[in-house]
Order: structure tokens, then sequence, then C-alpha cells
């Protein structure tokens, strides 16, 4: 089996090159300190998109939950589901007592069959008068007066309508029916209980959970929507995959974290609301940034560089980190993409001030194939 070696390859007498980390492009470079030259590695600073896993908690909960009271007041003479029983949209789900509501619509219903027969009546008066004006044998005031009562006849018979109109819709209320395909996750009151808009049900929206999830605002990258997720809950043996869908733009000022929501698919079935979550967030920058290798950023004292070669001469520049990525490690401040740093064990050996003297760079890592 033939194997691959990494070898330097010399640019000038007396010296040699090392890579920093593969991928990296590398320059052959060595010291002016004391009487001969010392070999160092280099790399420069190349630009990627990394990415990195960030962990979160929180709970699995139902899209939708919803308190089920009546719209209109009265005894409640049925219910016809009990907790754990799955619905479909618009099934009954419990019964007002619906007498009284009966006997408001017959009285509706009689109010308005008198006000039409007024309303009738004051539209023949009136067109009678009129017709004896004509003859000159009633007066105008008259007239006008039998009119106005033709005008508030034909309201009533309106205003009646309107009353019978709202009398069939509270009979209707009186049977309470689910707002969706839902599950009945909590009942509060029984058959002879009274209602006045309190709660008689809760019920949550079936085959519809989301994951809910607190991601610290430390965070090394911001999660956006379409992230990948991983997601695992107690009593599964797998994972179950998903992606973000909604990220808040409020960071909560007491935990310091902001809330990550995403689609639930559980082809199981097994997955309850309230259920705690454990989700693990791949998030990936959506520019590239500058990269290097770990071993070329340095941290002491609290404060975090890197031995940048600048005109032959090694600067210790301070630096940001962002995402950490295996051997990777993202630049977000102090540094930009092509510069030359000092890598390995050389980048905590070499002085700030140190004259370094390049060869020709290689813009790769070279390598032979042995037998």
């Amino acid at each position: 089996m033939n194997k691959l070696k990494r070898v330097a390859i010399p640019v000038a007498l007396g010296l040699s090159l090392l890579i920093g980390s593969a991928g990296n492009s590398g320059a052959a470079a060595s010291t002016e300190e004391g009487s001969s030259p010392r070999r160092i590695a280099l790399e420069r600073v190349r630009s990627d998109q990394l990415q990195t896993m960030i962990a979160a908690s929180g709970s699995i909960e139902a899209r939708r939950i919803t308190e089920i009271g009546s719209e209109v007041s009265g005894r409640i003479t049925e219910v016809f589901v009990d907790v754990g029983e799955a619905v479909e949209e618009g099934a009954p789900l419990f019964q007002i007592d619906r007498e009284p509501y009966e006997m408001a619509l017959a009285e509706a219903r009689a109010g308005l069959a008198l006000c039409r027969a007024e309303s009738l009546n004051a539209d023949a008066e009136a067109e009678r008068i009129a017709k004896l004006i004509e003859l000159n044998a009633a007066s105008q005031q008259r007239y006008d007066k039998i009119r106005t009562q033709a005008e508030v006849a034909r309201a009533r018979v309106r205003q009646g309508q309107a009353g019978l109109d709202r009398a069939k819709r509270n009979l209707d209320r009186t049977l309470v029916t689910a707002p969706y395909a839902a599950s009945i996750v909590e009942r509060r009151a029984h058959e002879g209980s009274m209602s006045s808009g309190a709660p008689v049900l809760v019920v949550q929206e079936r085959g519809a959970l989301e994951f809910i999830v607190d991601v610290p605002e430390a965070a090394a990258a911001p999660v956006r929507p379409g992230d990948p997720v991983k997601l695992f809950v107690e009593g599964l043996a797998d994972p179950i995959e998903s992606q973000v869908d909604r990220v808040s733009a409020r960071v909560d000022p007491q935990t310091r974290t902001y809330e990550v929501r995403g689609v639930v698919l559980d082809a199981s079935g097994l997955v309850k609301a309230g259920s705690y979550v454990r989700a693990e967030l791949h998030v990936r920058r959506p520019e590239s940034r500058p990269v290097v290798h770990r071993s070329s950023v340095l941290t002491r004292d609290g404060r975090t560089y890197v031995m940048q070669v600048d005109g032959g001469v090694v600067r210790k520049i301070p630096v940001r980190v962002g995402i950490r990525a295996g051997s990777d490690v993202e630049l977000l401040h102090g540094a930009t993409t092509g510069d030359l740093l000092v890598s390995g064990s050389d980048a905590s050996r070499v002085s700030e001030g140190t004259r370094i003297r390049l060869r020709e760079p290689v813009l790769a890592a070279q390598s032979e194939t042995l037998p």
C-alpha cells in the first residue's frame, strides 16, 4: 500500500521549509538570531466558512394550546370527550343546556312577527293618508306624523331581525366544537357544572410539535433560520433531525439567551409536548472569515494574539477569535486574509521584534508517493 508523505522543500542553501497545517500556504524562513540561522514554521491566513456546534436545551411544545370555554353561559349537559382523546376540527366537545336559548329564539321570532305586522299597518295608513291629501281631505301635518310612525315601525323590524339573528347564534354556540385537529390534554368541568366563560377543556394541536431552546448570547456564532439541528429527547434512541425555523430578535436580559424554534417531525409518535430536549445546532458563517491553524493563536494573561511577520519582523498582534472547528480557528479581528503568521511551537518561542529572512513562498504542502 502506498503512503502519502509530507516532505520539506528547501529553497536556499542551508535552509528548509516547515508547513503549519495541511491546506495552508507556507513560506520558508529562518531567524537571524545568534550565529546560525534557525528554521521556523509559518502559515498564511486563509479565508474559509467554518461550522461549529452550539449546545442548547429547552422543551418540546405543541404549536398551539388552547383553553376551550363556551361563549354563552349555562349548565353543561354533556361532555363528549375526555383526556387523551384525539378530535378532528369541528368535532363536538361539550354541550350547554339548549332550552333557555331555544325559548329566547322563539321569543325573538314572535317579536319580529309583531314588528312586521306593525310596519305593514303603518305603511298602509301612510298610503291611505297620502290619497286623502290628494283629495284635500287630510292635512300635511297628519301625513308627516303617520309617515314618521311608518319609519319607526320599519326600524323596529330591523331591530327584531337583529335580535332573531343573535338568538340563533347563541343557540348554535351552546354546542362547543374543536377549533382544529387536536388532542384533549385537560378537562376542568363535568356535566352539571355551570359554564360562564371559564375553560372547560384544554386542547393542543395534534401532530404539530416544535422545539423551543435557549441559545447563549455569547455563542461563537449567531443561529440563523435554516441551520440544521439534532434533537435528543429522553426515551428515543436516535436523535431527531430538524432545522431552525425562527430566531427571536430579543435577548432575555435575565438569562442572556435568545429563543430558537423549529418543527419536530416525530415519525415514532412517542414525543410528547412538555418533554425536555437537548439540541445540537450546527451553525455555519454566512460569509468567509480569516482562518488559521490553532497553533498560530496564543493566549497569555487573558489576552489572545498572533505573531505576525511584517516586513521581515515579528509583531505581536492582538486578535479576537470566533468559531473553533477542529484544528482551525476563526479570527474576527486583528488579522486579515493573506497575513503571514508564525505557526506551530515556534509561535510561542519567537519573540516580538525578531527578524525573519523569508524564502520563496510555497503555495501548498508538497507531497510525494512512496512505494
